[in-house]
């Protein structure tokens, strides 16, 4: 086992020896509609990355389960060969004391390995929408980004928080290119929709061909099942309101 350590508290800890040159790398957290997660989460099952190393902080989130491959870890690394691909699945967030810290070294250790770009994915509160703008996201390139995307960028005024605002700060420090993806979500639950928009946006990108029918599938389900438990919520109130009426 190869261990990348870093000085401080984070580790970044491959199974074989690999290098990332010329890759391009993907990660995002859950926040709005988990959109980061769920998105990095599909490509990696989709394209059936084999999981090659984990990221290892002080104070790991105490919760695992099992998966196809073993043990989830909090921070895993998925690598492909064969689409120069790594992509970085955070199940859930550093702890607050060292989100800088895993973010700087995150940054660090891919710009020491000349990676090509970073790719991150957020979600934006869909109530910031206008009914003039179609596009399904926004996006913002850091200063050393070649891409251009047709969506508008992030509108000013608008902030990006948490652990994907950390990364793409250090990354325009490092001159890393990298950019945001933000999908319109829903901001209080899981948003499959919003993710699928991402893979979209990223599979258009990289020439990757993934199929995101089964997370339209997903957000018809839970949008579905959302609109019964309002229905019902509506008849409590109505037959509440009958009965203090009568």
């Amino acid at each position: 086992m190869l261990k990348y350590n870093y000085k401080g508290r984070i580790k970044v800890i491959f199974y074989e020896d690999i290098s990332l040159k010329d890759y391009t790398v993907i990660t995002g957290f859950p926040g709005f509609g988990w959109t980061g997660y769920l998105a990095t989460k599909y490509i990696a099952d989709s394209l059936k990355i084999p999981r090659m190393g984990v990221i290892l902080t002080r104070y790991l989130p105490e919760y695992t389960t099992y998966s196809d491959y073993g043990i989830v870890m909090p921070f895993e690394l998925f690598i492909s060969d064969k689409h120069r691909l790594c992509i970085i699945v955070n199940h859930g967030v550093p702890h607050e004391v060292e989100r800088a810290e895993y973010s700087r070294v995150i940054i660090e250790w891919l710009k020491n390995e000349k990676v090509r770009e970073l790719i991150l994915i957020g979600g934006l509160d869909k109530r910031f929408k206008s009914e003039s703008n179609l596009a399904p996201y926004r996006w913002l390139g850091t200063s050393t980004c070649k891409r251009k995307l047709e969506a508008p960028l992030l509108e000013k005024g608008l902030y990006i928080i948490g652990p994907l605002a950390l990364m793409l700060m250090y990354a325009e420090i490092y001159e890393l290119p990298a950019l945001v993806l933000l999908p319109y979500a829903e901001p209080g639950r899981p948003d499959p929709r919003a993710a699928a928009v991402a893979v979209e946006q990223i599979s258009r990108m990289l020439g990757l061909n993934i199929d995101v029918s089964p997370l339209y599938v997903d957000a018809e389900r839970i949008e579905k099942e959302i609109a019964e438990v309002v229905k019902y919520h509506k008849k409590l109130a109505e037959g509440t309101r009958e009965t203090v009426y009568m």
